[in-house]
């Protein structure tokens, strides 16, 4: 065998980071829906602890994205009850 087929393309460091990159990414965006739930009202300062808020703040460049505040709007609104409208004061 070549020694190159006995070692792995990526190490395992790499591996790991990718894979909870994978799974934490989405996970991170899709909290959006049980935090505007569990505030009553998505994103909104008056409402949510500065720490949240802070957490939270990276995601506010994704609203630029066409589609994506609908999209976010749906997700807090729609399904997870967020109110007023699961829009971002942003």
């Amino acid at each position: 065998m070549k020694p190159s087929l006995d070692r792995p393309c990526f190490s395992r460091r790499t591996q790991r980071i990718s894979l909870w990159l994978t799974i934490g990414l989405p996970l991170y965006t899709l909290s959006t829906g049980p935090v505007a739930w569990a505030t009553n009202d998505a994103f909104h300062p008056a409402y949510l602890p500065d720490q949240v808020w802070s957490i939270y703040l990276p995601l506010a460049p994704l609203l630029n994205v066409p589609g994506a505040n609908q999209l976010f709007g749906w997700w807090t609104a729609i399904i997870w009850h967020g109110f007023p409208a699961g829009y971002t004061t942003l």
